[in-house]
């Protein structure tokens, strides 16, 4: 059994491909032992957000959306990256605006996770938001085409137990959440 001998040491660092949604790095890196290898990894972010959205009711917000690599509309929790200097409250806030034209008046991190700990140190924060109320005026994102439901968390599980949810981000962050007991 291969043991935990050492880090690997970071002998340069090189931007390989720059677009406004992504930046990928090749680390030219020396192993433990050692042997030097080039390793792939996303450039740090600001993170990003699941939104948990909890009705008086007890009823989840969830959404579907188009996911262009797959082709399909999948299942998922609102949410989306942050901005420079935004709080994971902030951005929760301003992506559950911009996606379902609600807004809550209480936001709280449950937890957070590694969005793709082989590629990226950019972490996920899970929030929930309560008391929720509609906003207007808001203009449309062509981009997010975004349908909105309501289901019980019964409904939820369901869907995660018969395959209906896939998206690892909703996974991910409704263990979270049932952990938490709300």
């Amino acid at each position: 059994m291969v043991g935990f001998e050492g880090m690997w040491k970071i002998l340069s660092t090189k931007t390989i491909f720059k677009h406004p949604r992504i930046e990928l790095l090749e680390d030219r890196v020396q192993l433990p032992d050692g042997t030097e290898t080039d390793y792939l990894k996303f450039k740090k972010g600001n993170g990003c957000t699941t939104v948990i959205c909890q009705r008086k009711d007890g009823a989840i917000l969830l959404q579907k959306e188009y996911s262009h690599p797959i082709g399909k509309r999948l299942w998922q929790l609102p949410g989306g990256g942050l901005n420079d200097n935004e709080t994971p409250e902030q951005g929760a806030d301003r992506e559950l605006q911009e996606e379902s034209k609600m807004k809550g008046s209480e936001y709280q991190i449950i937890g957070s996770y590694l969005m793709n700990n082989r590629r990226s140190e950019n972490l996920m924060y899970v929030i929930v938001a309560k008391d929720l109320e509609s906003v207007t005026g808001l203009p449309d994102d062509l981009e997010e085409n975004v349908g909105s439901f309501w289901k019980t968390p019964q409904e939820v599980d369901e869907m995660i137990r018969t395959g209906e949810m896939i998206n690892c981000h909703a996974l991910a962050s409704w263990a979270i959440y049932k952990l938490k007991e709300f």
